[in-house]
């Protein structure tokens, strides 16, 4: 069900998805590729390790935008590895961590991770977020031949940096698994174990990092100064996006908010019956609680400005979503192994792949019109004879909503030695709209 639901996303992903308007812009950036590229700030976003991979990916495949999305399902795929790995030596069973996978695949949530090429920032964090918890299950499970060595505490120390520099939503990553993992209590002393001690030097490397980077771009939507001006504000975006998108949409993907709220309603009534507070002594389950507050913190500090519809964004759902998947197995898994149990659990998220289908088609109707757009123009575009002159017009809006960039920021994308654009004689050069 899993690979079939793939091949479905790649299928359906080449026939009616193409770049979209921050793809378009970040291979512009890419094709002018120099020592300072990959240092290039996105807002607030630093990309360092995206960025390598968009220029390899630009080199190899131009504006075939198939090989970006398989690139994309690759690393999704990954991420839906790294699920089950995690899973499987928290749950030791092989039926929750597929639960797991398989939670993550049906949900309507990630497609516009999948089908965006920016979207592979998003994948990169959850992939490096994913292996640090699979480093620290390692080093839990092998404490004591784990004290001896140095390698599995550096390989934390790395994986805990690079969320934090494969997008913004990553930049706290390490004080997550830090509170879960890190603290440990003996006699009424509270103190840092070794994987603390590792992941608050991996939070003050990053932010070092980013601090001597991003500079003014901090500042770049809304000041730092106003961050915590609205505390109500933060907790409402904070709640939106965490009832309505991460679950919400995963339990109700179709697009009707008021049956969203009824499933959420109805979900919360079970889920307090089952008494969840009793088996939050358990780390892996309390991770998902911890993760999906941290990571929507984050983002609502800079971003709750923009409004609650801001927080209902999909992509924002992805790296929180994967570890929701994580928790929820873990807590099935301590709360009965009866055979009926499994069967009624797996029933329900069998259920949801058809509602996920569903709610795919729905969203991906309307938001398929402007790639379309941009897929037909790049086209046109590349098929240009060497001696047609262009006007250097803003870019279309369904590109590029804001008049910008003018077609010339595009134009290295198409790997052509000639430059179309002469700043005289434009009265007689075609328009975009000509083609």
């Amino acid at each position: 069900m899993v690979v079939g639901s793939l091949f479905w996303l790649y299928w359906q992903g080449n026939l009616r998805a193409y770049f979209h308007q921050d793809d378009v812009v970040e291979l512009a950036n890419i094709a002018r590729w120099n020592s300072r590229t990959i240092f290039h700030l996105n807002n607030e976003h630093l990309n360092i390790t995206y960025y390598p991979l968009l220029r390899l990916q630009w080199l190899l495949f131009g504006i075939n935008f198939s090989g970006y999305l398989f690139f994309n399902l690759l690393l999704h795929a990954l991420v839906l590895f790294l699920i089950f790995q995690v899973s499987f030596k928290t749950t030791r069973s092989f039926f929750w961590a597929g639960l797991a996978v398989w939670g993550m695949t049906i949900n309507s949530n990630w497609f516009t991770v999948v089908w965006w090429v920016s979207g592979q920032m998003f994948l990169l964090t959850t992939v490096f977020a994913l292996l640090s918890i699979l480093v620290i299950i390692e080093i839990r499970t092998k404490l004591k031949s784990s004290a001896k060595k140095w390698w599995p505490y550096f390989l934390l120390y790395l994986f805990s940096i690079f969320p934090g520099l494969s997008w913004g939503g990553g930049l706290t990553w390490p004080i997550w698994p830090l509170l879960v993992y890190g603290i440990k209590s003996s006699g009424g002393k509270i103190s840092l174990n070794k994987i603390g001690k590792t992941l608050i030097l991996s939070q003050i490397t990053l932010a070092i990092i980013y601090f001597s980077l991003i500079g003014d771009n901090l500042a770049v939507h809304t000041d730092p100064a106003t961050w915590f001006s609205n505390p109500l504000a933060i907790l409402a975006f904070m709640v939106v996006g965490i009832s309505n998108t991460v679950v919400g949409r995963w339990l109700w993907p179709t697009e009707n908010l008021y049956l969203r709220i009824a499933a959420l309603l109805v979900a919360s009534l079970v889920f307090l019956a089952m008494k969840p507070w009793k088996k939050f002594r358990n780390k892996h389950i309390f991770l998902g609680v911890v993760v999906v507050l941290g990571i929507y913190l984050t983002y609502a500090l800079p971003r709750w400005r923009f409004g609650i519809g801001h927080a209902m964004a999909n992509y924002y759902a992805y790296l929180p979503l994967s570890f929701i998947m994580i928790s929820l197995v873990n807590y099935f898994s301590t709360y009965s192994s009866k055979k009926l149990f499994k069967i009624s659990i797996a029933s329900f998220f069998v259920i949801l792949m058809v509602f996920s289908w569903i709610g795919f088609e729905s969203w991906a109707r309307d938001w398929v019109i402007r790639p379309q757009q941009t897929r037909n123009l790049f086209t046109k575009l590349n098929k240009l004879d060497s001696s047609t002159c262009l006007k250097n017009e803003y870019l279309p809006t369904y590109i590029v909503p804001q008049p910008r960039w003018r077609m010339d920021f595009i134009w290295p994308i198409f790997k052509k030695s000639n430059n179309p654009f002469y700043e005289n004689n434009e009265t007689d050069c075609l328009s975009y709209l000509d083609l």
